[in-house]
């Protein structure tokens, strides 16, 4: 990394801290109280400008506009979320809340639920939130989507309602292997809320970020850490089973070799709980180091050869597949068909 952006993106990350690090190098006052433009961009690119916000003195960050306004943001975001799973509730639909409540404060763009019932049960969940006055935005393959009604000239929330967990017709997990993994959580609001338990969570982030998104950035670095701080050892073994089961393997080598950099350049040590799920999976990716290293702050994208790994070992996965296939059939939108088949070319015929 350049030594200019290396410094800011240690500073940013020993800043904010690590659940998993034992020996947190003592940060300058000036980083630790004070807001620093640079810091806040990367935050703000890297989708935690609240965690970053709420390390600044609190006198400073009452006074700054961003602070105000991410603040805002997730006191609506946690409002909804008790609004849509009160409705939910009321008619018995089986649901869960999924990639959109961190393990810390902080609020992501988009409300995310997901059916774990029938067809049927998708459509009720529908007509559900366009009864309540949620404004209908647009419908895909697997998800439907409308806009906050409340603040939608303002914040622009939107929330996603899923039949699968899916990008297009693209099923990238099959969300009949995670049903039993459904839990409760208490909002800020008092309301509890349907959500799936950390190893399943982290799970499908790791899934949404390799196959989705194909970048990693530091929103996801967070999250495994604090997620792997929840997990005692029977839940990481369950952990690694789901990985296996759902054929993620590589996804889950390429993101955590980058976070065991990441966090060995910041507090230089990998905690034991993130090295040791890390060799169970069959150790670091050895071209993920030099990409990290030559490269300044995140997000880093997946480069081509892993992110061919990925969609190989995938194809084991028969809904996967299936989808897949599918996929390259109906040709949704010619932006996402032409950037799937060029990274696909070379898989498929091997």
């Amino acid at each position: 990394m350049g030594s200019n952006n290396k410094q800011y993106l240690l500073a940013l990350l020993r800043a904010i801290g690590s659940p998993l690090a034992s020996n947190q190098p003592q940060v300058g006052e000036e980083v630790k109280s004070s807001y620093v433009p640079k810091l806040y961009t990367i935050a703000e690119v890297n989708k935690i400008p609240l965690t970053y916000l709420n390390i600044i003195s609190p006198k400073e960050r009452q006074s700054l506009p961003e602070y105000k306004y991410h603040c805002t943001r997730l006191r609506r975001l946690m409002e909804i979320i008790s609004e849509i799973s009160e409705l939910f509730d009321k008619e018995g639909i089986d649901y869960v809340i999924f990639k959109t409540i961190r393990p810390y404060p902080e609020y992501v763009a988009d409300i995310d639920v997901l059916n774990l019932g029938s067809h049927r049960n998708y459509e009720k969940m529908v007509e559900i939130l366009r009864r309540a006055g949620y404004m209908f935005i647009d419908r895909g393959a697997y998800c439907t989507t409308f806009q906050d009604y409340k603040t939608k000239f303002k914040t622009d929330l939107m929330i996603d309602v899923y039949d699968e967990i899916s990008v297009a017709y693209l099923i990238y997990l099959d969300k009949r292997k995670l049903s039993c993994y459904v839990s409760e959580k208490e909002l800020p609001t008092g309301q509890n809320v349907r959500v799936f338990s950390p190893e399943a969570e982290l799970l499908v982030t790791i899934a949404h970020s390799a196959i989705k998104e194909n970048r990693y950035i530091l929103a996801e670095y967070f999250v495994t850490l604090h997620y792997l701080a929840l997990m005692d050892h029977p839940s990481i073994e369950e952990l690694i089973d789901l990985v296996r089961e759902n054929k993620l393997v590589s996804a889950f080598r390429w993101h955590l070799t980058i976070t065991s950099m990441l966090h060995k350049f910041a507090f230089n040590s990998i905690p034991e709980k993130l090295s040791n799920l890390l060799f169970k999976l069959g150790g670091p990716r050895g071209k993920v180091y030099r990409q990290v290293s030559e490269l300044t702050y995140p997000p880093y994208r997946c480069d081509t050869l892993t992110l061919m790994a990925i969609f190989r070992e995938k194809m084991q996965d028969n809904i996967f597949r299936r989808s897949l296939y599918h996929q390259i059939f109906n040709f949704p939108t010619k932006t996402f068909c032409k950037k799937l088949l060029t990274k696909l070319a070379g898989m498929l015929t091997l």
